[in-house]
């Protein structure tokens, strides 16, 4: 276990304060025969530009990625050349320039993948005229009404699993048996029992679900298994599309410490059911269900009917501010909360972070090594904690103005009253 109670201050060059889009139109570049517009996914949108030139055909595809949460962006190039002072560098740097102009919201928080890929076919202009120069940008699927319920569903048979497991654990009927017999050279014969032992298989996962690989991270129940001093907490979820591979940990997590309660509340929030965009409010939003530890299944209940009731979609937005608040009004002497909360999204409702006076200690799911810094300012403001799947960070209030840190590999500085990503170490030693 890593728990830092206290921050490492870096001495680093200045130029190296601020992650730039100069350092990625520099990286070395991935080269590929050809990409073709029919290898793209349905999860994938190509932001076109001409051979050799830096301009978006089509800056209305912004309205496009406004609704998409973005996990990678690669640049598509010709490596081709016609003169050989021709610099590559740039072209990919004022492209990068480009798209930040068309779409500044994928520049506030990037933390996004990106790759250059640079094709080896071609080799005239009328040939890469024809070719593929531009942006692939890679997102996260939308959730929809029918996805969210499969997930859902999904929820309730894990528990009914873990239900019947304990049923048949705890059931006392003797057991069956064979006995099998093998030779030993040096014993004789050796008689073996064999005990049969009833277990319920879990459910599949949700076939739709665009990475099955977040079912086996174990965030979540990591976190909750290195904390163990937290007691008398509430617990609030995002139950928005695609975070059932961590609201099942929830599930796990609760189902084994039912004996134990030091969750007393639980509190779900899909961002305002329902609501149209254009009427989701700071700390107005709705879609928030709460309720008290009573039993596994009633908290089950609560959050089947929060995630079928949310309305999918691909805003990349929710209202975490919003939920603890309402958490804290059903239970006031809670100690702390237990947030946990999607990487990848950020807060409608960040503005408000102050309004909050209990201890948030952020549980956050898909960092991928990449902080969120919005929840870093949480944690910090609340003096709470921040936690990911190999990491638990303490005492964030202690930064001071300028200070530098290493979290997961990662830099972060604290500046003008917020924390700021600062680079990547790959980016530097390579």
């Amino acid at each position: 276990m890593r728990r830092f109670y206290f921050l490492i201050l870096l001495l680093v060059p200045s130029f190296l304060l601020a992650q730039s889009l100069e350092n990625l139109a520099k990286l070395t570049p991935q080269y590929v025969k050809q990409t073709n517009l029919s290898d793209l996914n349905n999860h994938q949108l190509f932001v076109a530009t001409p051979f050799a030139k830096p301009i978006i055909l089509n800056p209305e595809q912004k309205k496009i990625l406004q609704e998409k949460v973005v996990i990678k962006i690669e640049l598509v190039y010709t490596k081709y050349r016609k003169s050989l002072t021709f610099n590559q560098e740039k072209l990919n740097l004022n492209r990068l320039k480009e798209l930040q102009k068309i779409a500044p919201f994928l520049f506030e928080f990037p933390l996004w993948e990106f790759e250059l890929l640079s094709q080896t076919n071609g080799n005239s202009p009328e040939e890469c005229n024809e070719m593929m120069h531009g942006f692939i940008i890679t997102y996260r699927p939308n959730s929809s009404n029918e996805t969210l319920k499969i997930e859902s569903k999904y929820l309730q048979d894990l528990v009914k699993t873990m239900l019947k497991n304990d049923s048949l654990q705890a059931d006392t009927t003797p057991l069956s048996f064979d006995i099998k017999t093998h030779y030993d050279l040096n014993i004789g014969y050796v008689h073996d029992t064999i005990w049969y032992v009833d277990t319920a298989t879990g459910p599949a996962y949700p076939d739709f679900f665009y990475n099955h690989d977040l079912y086996k991270d174990s965030t979540v129940i990591n976190a909750f298994e290195r904390n163990k001093t937290w007691n008398n907490f509430t617990v609030v979820t995002d139950v928005t599309g695609s975070m059932s591979p961590y609201s099942a940990q929830v599930f796990v997590w609760l189902q084994a410490q039912a004996e134990n309660k030091k969750a007393n509340y639980f509190v779900f929030f899909n961002d305002g059911d329902n609501k149209a965009s254009r009427k989701k409010k700071p700390l107005d939003t709705k879609g928030i269900y709460v309720c008290p530890n009573t039993s596994i299944d009633t908290v089950m209940q609560t959050a089947v009917k929060c995630m079928n009731n949310g309305s999918g979609g691909g805003e990349h937005m929710e209202n975490d501010i919003e939920a603890i608040i309402e958490g804290v009004k059903y239970y006031p002497k809670s100690e702390g909360i237990i947030l946990v909360a999607d990487n990848m999204e950020i807060m409608r409702d960040y503005d408000y972070i102050k309004k909050i006076k209990t201890p948030v200690h952020v549980i956050l799911c898909g960092t991928n090594g990449r902080i969120n810094i919005q929840y870093l300012d949480l944690a910090r403001q609340t003096k709470g904690s921040l936690h990911t799947s190999r990491s638990d960070t303490y005492n964030l209030e202690l930064i001071k103005e300028n200070e530098h840190f290493l979290l997961d590999e990662q830099e972060y500085t604290y500046k003008n009253g917020r924390f700021h990503s600062v680079y990547r170490l790959s980016d530097i030693y390579k």
